[in-house]
């Protein structure tokens, strides 16, 4: 009896395990995208292709399993919980080149195109193993695996430019440019007056195409 009592709390040691920890850090994923990429500008409605990155997401999680790992001999615990998920390597290219535009109309058609490969891939791509990190490691669980911004940055080893209007991407290159031209404060200053995000992001596009900026980030005027 005590053989089968064993292995029956063996058989529920290693059971699937729930996402709950995905599905409830959802919405913070769409405000991650949102700090990436912004509002995209012919979209129907505001972020309306980050909407259907956060839906095909929910439909991928509906069927991703994830189970504990086997310890590897008796005396150990389980080397962790495995996942099955798309590898989003492939996607580090379109986060390149969109951190890396250097107008808004480059951003716009960089970010459209990263959300659109983000959709295709978790809808489309093929389960790999992932491993699911602990809770002391990420809260957001799988999330950390497919949404991985933070080690795409390092990775990318670019500067990171001061942040002034956090789901304003757009707003924050135009600073980042004018940073060396005269009026870089008032200019700062008239976003944050400017209005919602949506009027921000329409003045920092007509503040870019007044001025004459050097692709290095320098000023030119």
């Amino acid at each position: 009896m005590a053989g089968v009592s064993d292995a029956s709390e063996q058989s529920t040691d290693f059971a699937a395990i729930g996402l709950n920890a995905e599905h409830e850090h959802i919405p913070l994923v769409g405000d991650s995208l949102a700090a990436v990429v912004g509002e995209i500008e012919g979209d129907a409605t505001p972020g309306a292709s980050i909407v259907r990155v956060l839906e095909t997401l929910a439909e991928r999680l509906e069927r991703t399993t994830c189970r504990v790992q086997p310890p590897v001999n008796d005396t150990s615990r389980s080397s962790g919980v495995i996942c099955s998920g798309p590898d989003v390597d492939s996607l580090f290219p379109y986060y390149t080149a969109l951190r890396q535009a250097k107008t808004p109309a480059e951003h716009d058609r960089r970010g459209r195109r990263f959300l659109d490969a983000y959709a295709t891939l978790l809808r489309d791509a093929p389960d790999v193993a992932l491993t699911r990190p602990s809770e002391d490691e990420a809260v957001d669980g799988l999330l950390h695996v497919l949404f991985p911004f933070e080690a795409w940055n390092e990775k990318l080893n670019i500067p990171d430019h001061e942040v002034h209007f956090p789901f304003v991407p757009v707003c924050n290159l135009v600073v980042a440019h004018a940073a060396r031209c005269p009026g870089a404060n008032q200019l700062r200053r008239e976003i944050g007056q400017a209005g919602d995000e949506s009027a921000q992001r329409r003045f920092c596009i007509e503040a870019f195409s007044r001025r004459r900026f050097e692709l290095s980030g320098g000023c030119s005027e």
